[in-house]
């Protein structure tokens, strides 16, 4: 793969919530197979700061916050996640990105205050009609990883579905580190009739290259 593109994910969280599997049919094109884990469908929120973007070594000194939802699918041999939503604050960038790496980002509230060991996340989203969703949370001490957190984050393709051809595109990272994740308040929580959560973890920073999608079908 060309990776042309570089980027640091900083200050990750990973929620994760059980979905009957019929209903997140749903929302995901019918030509992607959802993978489950011990028979169980999941999705994951997924809120972190996108910093330094660039390519072939020049980078830019901006930090984004963005948020996507997540689920884990197959499409013939290749698998990979399949994006339900992604959110910025930035509607600039928005027709961009879109364009190049056949996503299909939307502009949405999306805020993440960290301080100290204290972090807090308020989002909104227009899709799933979610108004002011917060998070209140603590990173505690780093886990070991096992079969699940790999299964949530062990993820080097992303499958996409932009008028009605898949697409994949590569992305490579070192393996991640992970922490345990005190979630200690949470408001307006209601994800596709779900409001408890699975599990949750962190990770501080990962470096991530790409590079542009390939057409599959």
């Amino acid at each position: 793969m060309n990776e042309l593109i570089s980027m640091n994910w900083n200050s990750v969280l990973f929620v994760n919530l059980e979905i009957d599997q019929n209903l997140l049919k749903k929302h995901v094109p019918k030509e992607l197979d959802i993978r489950t884990f011990s028979d169980k469908s999941f999705i994951t929120l997924v809120f972190f700061k996108l910093e330094r973007p660039g390519i072939k070594g020049f980078s830019l000194p901006i930090s984004i916050t963005e948020f996507n939802i997540r689920t884990y699918v197959q499409y013939k041999s290749n698998q990979g996640i399949y994006f339900l939503t992604l959110d910025i604050n930035n509607g600039l960038l928005l027709k961009i990105v879109n364009n190049i790496f056949k996503l299909n980002y939307a502009k949405n509230k999306v805020t993440y205050y960290s301080k100290k060991n204290e972090n807090k996340i308020i989002w909104s989203n227009k899709y799933f009609d979610l108004n002011n969703v917060s998070f209140e949370f603590n990173v505690g001490e780093s886990m070991q990883t096992n079969a699940f957190s790999k299964f949530i984050t062990e993820n080097y393709m992303y499958l996409s579905k932009p008028k009605n051809k898949i697409f994949y595109n590569n992305v490579s990272h070192k393996e991640w580190s992970l922490n345990h994740v005190k979630l200690n308040q949470i408001t307006n929580f209601n994800i596709l009739g779900k409001t408890v959560i699975h599990s949750a973890f962190y990770s501080s920073h990962l470096k991530v290259r790409t590079g542009l999608p390939t057409k599959l079908s």
